[in-house]
C-alpha cells in the first residue's frame, strides 16, 4: 500500500514537472492566413508581453516578392519604423528582435520565405512587451521592393505562446 502512495506521489510530480518543461503553454496569438501589405508600408499586429512567462513566438512567411519581418520589442522603435514608412525621418531605424527578425530567402524562383530560426521553430522573447510584429513591403531595411511594387500578399503562419503558470 505504501508502495502504491509513493508511486503515485512520483507520478504525480513528473507530471506536473512534464508540464513546466514541455507543455503547458497557451497560445496568446494566432494567425494562419493572406495578409496584404500595400508598397511602402508594414502589415503590423500587436502581441502581448510574454516575457514574464517563458513565452515564445513562432512563425513561416511565404510570399512571390522581396519582403522583411521584424518584432520590435518595444513600442518606441516601433514607432521608429513607423515614422519612416510614413516619410518622416526618425532618428534610428532598429532591426527588431536579432532572433526573430528576418529578411526573407528566395526559396524558388518565384517564392520568398521568412521564418524563426531552425525552419520556423519556436523563440524565446525575454524582453518586455508590448511587441510588434511587421511584415514590412517598404525600403526600411534589406529587402528593397522592385521600382514599381504591387502589393505583396504573404501566407503568415504565426504563433505567440506563453507557458501556463501552475
Amino acid at each position: 500500500m505504501h508502495r502504491r502512495v509513493v508511486v503515485s506521489a512520483v507520478v504525480a510530480g513528473l507530471t506536473w514537472a512534464g508540464g513546466c518543461i514541455g507543455g503547458g503553454s497557451e497560445v496568446v496569438t494566432t494567425v494562419q492566413r493572406d495578409v496584404s501589405v500595400t508598397p511602402g508600408q508594414g502589415w503590423v499586429t500587436e502581441i502581448p508581453d510574454i516575457s514574464g512567462s517563458g513565452g515564445a513566438v513562432q512563425y513561416k512567411a511565404r510570399a512571390s516578392q522581396p519582403f522583411e519581418v521584424y518584432l520590435f520589442t518595444s513600442e518606441e522603435d516601433y514607432m521608429f519604423y513607423d515614422t519612416y514608412v510614413d516619410g518622416g525621418d526618425p532618428a534610428r531605424t532598429p532591426g527588431g528582435h536579432d532572433e526573430v527578425s528576418a529578411t526573407a530567402e528566395q526559396v524558388s524562383e518565384r517564392s520568398y520565405e521568412a521564418a524563426t530560426p531552425n525552419d520556423g521553430a519556436r523563440e524565446s522573447v525575454d524582453a518586455e512587451g508590448p511587441y510588434f510584429f511587421v511584415v514590412d513591403h517598404s525600403n526600411y531595411g534589406d529587402a528593397t521592393p522592385a521600382d514599381e511594387p504591387s502589393p505583396l500578399s504573404v501566407f503568415l503562419d504565426l504563433t505567440v505562446t506563453e507557458r501556463a503558470l501552475f
